[in-house]
């Protein structure tokens, strides 16, 4: 017999030897097992007997049947590997609680907790990341859809739509907000610019415009022109500067006040091109990443110039485009919502007929609870439109509109009265709201009253809204918020600026009682501002009609006064601070002549006078300051020229 023979014989024995031991022993011996490899060598041997008896004995030896342990050993045997070094000290694991020590189950329970903490944690992370990118998904803007143009050919055809393609010789750089035309400047980078301020772990990128000293003496100069109400000077300043945000938003609100829609909104849109060449490469919209926050002063004209031409954008009946630069304005911050982009959103999608969006985005979307209601289905607004939607998509939608009716009933009846119809019904008047959400209930149907005029969808309203007057409770009612008391500053932002004179009467006296200008209307209570204006007046930069010194601000004086026109507040109350601050250093108005001791010409009462001057009562006190200042001016000219005359030979 042959050498291999032997060997297979005597670990055939070794096996039958192994199957009599317990368990224990099991472990240990299954460790060395064949190899298929090794057998496979073998049996390629060049003695001839043993390739004679390999047929013979080789079933005793059979690989699977000698490796295989025990029927429960599938578990057992990836664990063999780990408790190797356990097992050969003798010590086998405790798995009865009865049998561990309190150290050992004081371990087991520590193990259990860390698996647990672990499966919730990973579980929260993607709750995290779900709800992320469901958030990203609403607020990504397509670029496609800010194209006003192409939304107009969609609906009129090439042809019937005046394509301003004729350059003349000029190149005109691509937009994406924004479509430039021949007519405008051409576009020079005047101080505007944007920096990234920081990007968060879940890549959420916060950014801010800036202001070089250039764009900040533009805007002395505007802020100049509008305290003084000189619609010439911002003229002026709009020849010199021809992309100057805030200045192109005032002109724009000038020429829609006087009727001129259509040179108002092409100011915007200049506003939003100036803006969009200022963005920072990394600025993107597509994404919904990218955030602006509206406490700094120099963001809030980009919100204002999108709120603006989202108007426009109303009038000329591009609802697609007008949705869409909505969402962008709403992706700007989606959590402090500045303009109240939310409160037309939806309003934008039915116009749109992007019915999907809505009814998604009201099953989806959450808030933090603090200005609006946690789920969008407790706002009037998206409770009537996902019903809406849901009918527009799918015939049904009754039971959204019914529970859209008993939640916010005074809907149904402000609805019917602004079409025109009615029921004959009370409960619907029963329901008090609270001012907020009346306020809500009334843009609303203000916003939507036109979409419901089809005699299918009023019929589909009214059938509803009867199914459920039964049900309805004389009650006050209130929004799911934690401002449900009171207006928050932005929906009072969002009523100015949407020009519904009923909405108006809303507000509270705060608010209407307080001026602003509409370049800036309501501004935040914490802004803040990447350089200091006031710092940049009392330096004497004031753009490039500045004279040095306090000069500007006694020109824009003289001229005024020199016209016979009445200081305005704003202007007698700086004066009164230059006089004040003046008199506590013991100097004098820049430019005055010198006193002489004992000269006492009655100034100080004509000080007097002046700081009373804003009642316009004594204009001839104003014309006396009036000539004060000119022959101030004359004199600081005179000593201009002297320095400038060139020395003698």
């Amino acid at each position: 017999m042959s050498s291999r023979a032997l060997r297979r014989l005597q670990k055939k024995q070794e096996l039958e030897e192994l199957e009599g031991s317990d368990e224990s022993d099991q472990e240990i011996t299954t460790a060395p097992q064949q190899n298929l490899f090794d057998l496979l060598n073998e049996g390629n041997d060049d003695d001839d007997d043993d390739d004679e008896q390999a047929p013979e004995e080789e079933p005793a030896v059979s690989p699977p049947r000698v490796a295989s342990p025990p029927p429960p050993s599938n578990k057992t045997k990836s664990n063999k590997k780990k408790n190797k070094k356990k097992n050969k000290k003798g010590k086998a694991k405790v798995t009865d609680v009865s049998e561990m020590t309190m150290e050992e189950l004081d371990q087991a329970l520590k193990e259990v907790a860390a698996d647990s903490s672990t499966a919730g944690a990973a579980a929260a992370d993607d709750d995290l990341e779900k709800n992320t990118h469901e958030r990203r998904e609403f607020l990504s803007v397509n670029y496609r859809h800010l194209d006003a143009e192409a939304e107009m050919k969609r609906m009129f055809g090439s042809r019937v739509v005046n394509k301003e393609s004729r350059t003349a010789g000029r190149v005109l750089k691509r937009s994406k907000m924004t479509t430039p035309k021949v007519d405008w400047p051409p576009y020079k980078k005047q101080g505007l610019s944007m920096e990234l301020l920081k990007t968060t772990s879940n890549q959420i990128s916060y950014f801010a415009f800036q202001h070089d000293d250039e764009y900040q003496d533009a805007q002395l100069e505007f802020l100049n022109g509008v305290a003084m109400h000189d619609p010439n000077a911002l003229m002026a300043l709009l020849a010199r500067h021809p992309y100057h945000i805030d200045c192109l938003l005032q002109v724009s609100e000038m020429a829609k006040q006087s009727g001129d829609w259509s040179v108002a909104g092409d100011f915007v849109e200049r506003a939003l091109y100036a803006c969009e060449r200022a963005f920072h490469p990394h600025f993107s919209f597509s994404s919904g990443t990218a955030r602006l926050s509206y406490q700094r002063s120099e963001n809030r004209s980009f919100f204002l110039a999108i709120f603006r031409h989202i108007q426009f954008l109303a009038r000329r009946g591009c609802w697609r485009t007008a949705f869409e630069f909505n969402k962008l304005l709403f992706s700007l911050d989606p959590e402090g919502d500045p303009l109240g982009a939310l409160l037309s959103l939806d309003s934008y999608a039915l116009s749109a007929r992007e019915y999907d969006f809505v009814v998604r985005m009201a099953t989806t979307w959450k808030n933090d609870g603090t200005m609006y209601p946690v789920d969008l289905t407790s706002m009037p607004n998206f409770a009537f439109s996902a019903a809406y939607a849901q009918y527009k998509l799918s015939s049904s939608g009754e039971e959204e509109l019914q529970q859209a009716v008993l939640k916010f009933p005074t809907v149904c009846s402000k609805m019917l009265e602004k079409l025109g119809e009615s029921l004959d019904d009370a409960s619907f008047m029963q329901s008090l709201p609270e001012p907020y959400l009346e306020l809500l209930e009334t843009l609303f149907v203000e916003r939507t009253h036109e979409l419901f005029k089809e005699p299918e969808v009023l019929a589909w309203f009214k059938k509803n809204a009867l199914a459920v007057s039964s049900q309805i409770k004389a009650t006050t009612r209130s929004l799911a918020c934690e401002q449900h008391d009171a207006i928050p500053l932005s929906v009072s932002r969002h009523v100015v600026l949407t020009d519904i004179q009923t909405l108006l009467g809303f507000l509270p006296s705060s608010v209407t009682g307080s001026s602003y200008h509409m370049y800036d209307p309501l501004p935040p209570s914490d802004s803040i501002s990447g350089y200091d204006i006031n710092d940049r007046m009392r330096s004497g930069r004031g753009g490039a009609a500045a004279g040095g010194g306090n000069g500007n601000f006694f020109e824009n004086i003289l001229e005024t006064l020199l016209a016979g026109r009445r200081l305005p507040a704003q202007r007698m109350h700086e004066i009164r601070q230059l006089i004040e601050r003046e008199m506590q250093q013991g100097g004098r108005l820049p430019g005055a002549f010198p006193e002489e001791e004992g000269d006492d010409d009655g100034q100080p009462d004509l000080d007097e006078h002046l700081l009373g001057a804003v009642t316009q009562e004594d204009l001839e006190v104003q014309q006396l300051l009036a000539d004060n200042v000119e022959q101030a001016l004359q004199e600081q000219q005179q000593q201009e020229q002297r320095h400038q005359q060139p020395p003698n030979p």
